[in-house]
């Protein structure tokens, strides 16, 4: 079946919730593979497809190919993806985004649509949209089954920066799993600031969801502005009769994150460790 990414988006966001507008709800756009790229003469996304899949062409099953050049994942070395031996998608997403007041295009390849696997192939590609079709950096950011830009998209962090929000998802009839990715560009090269791991479940008794947000104040901090991550847990009683599966009470908890610009060392530090603490808690819980 297939599966876009405007239509797995929709679906995980009403699972988990996803709110909307909280930062600056970045356009993002669908273009179809074999549009030219804005600017880019008789290029096409597809053309820069190839660029990481160097066969891939249309099939009866989407765009699909074999041949993937090695790339580095975003995560480290524990996430990088082998055995798969096809790669191919429906369609892609792009955003417009500032880095040091340039501008850059992100063009996000979900490389696991046409050929679904348990850890996904996403390629996350970085383009200096002054020059035609250069590609500054690319990055494996698939943490699960389909990757695709989160409901924000993009976060500004100062005048002309922005901060990258992806997220990785699957999920089944009763749970849901998200691994949200905060993501920036530092000498032309993409880096993650840091993930968080969300979980969704239901049972006959009682019906548990995990949201989260993020906010950051693009005055505020130099040269990169605090960023501010809470996840929100709402855990409620179905009111069904489940026999001897007694519903638990209606409860609301939080988890709370700052982030915050290190100059010595280069990158954004966290005040804490419970985010960290809560994935694994949640990993307790399949």
């Amino acid at each position: 079946m297939r599966l876009s990414a405007v239509w797995v988006c929709v679906v995980v966001a009403c699972l988990l919730g996803v709110p909307s507008g909280l930062a600056r709800a970045a356009d993002v756009d669908f273009p179809s593979p074999d549009t030219a790229v804005t600017g880019y003469g008789t290029t096409t996304y597809l053309d820069l497809a190839r660029h990481f899949v160097t066969d891939i062409k249309p099939s009866d099953n989407g765009y699909v190919g074999t041949k993937l050049i090695p790339l580095r994942h975003i995560g480290g070395k524990d996430y990088e993806s082998s055995g798969n031996d096809s790669f191919g998608f429906y369609d892609i997403s792009t955003v417009q985004m500032k880095v040091d007041g340039q501008d850059r295009l992100l063009v996000l390849f979900d490389f696991a649509q046409a050929a679904r696997t348990a850890q996904g192939v996403a390629v996350l590609a970085l383009y200096d949209v002054s020059h035609d079709a250069r590609l500054i950096d690319a990055v494996d950011v698939g943490f699960d089954q389909s990757t695709y830009f989160f409901d924000q998209g993009l976060m500004p962090v100062a005048s002309g920066m922005d901060v990258i929000l992806t997220m990785s998802s699957h999920f089944n009839s009763s749970q849901n799993y998200a691994t949200h990715s905060m993501i920036m560009v530092r000498n032309d090269r993409l880096i993650l600031i840091d993930t968080a791991f969300l979980f969704g479940d239901k049972t006959c008794a009682a019906e548990m969801q995990q949201t989260i947000r993020y906010t950051a104040n693009p005055n505020a901090g130099k040269p990169y502005a605090p960023i501010t991550v809470v996840v929100s847990e709402a855990t409620s009683p179905t009111g069904q009769d489940c026999g001897e599966e007694a519903p638990p009470a209606a409860q609301n908890r939080e988890f709370r994150v700052i982030y915050t610009w290190d100059a010595a060392a280069g990158r954004y530090g966290r005040d804490s460790d419970v985010l960290e603490t809560l994935a694994k808690a949640n990993e307790e819980r399949f």
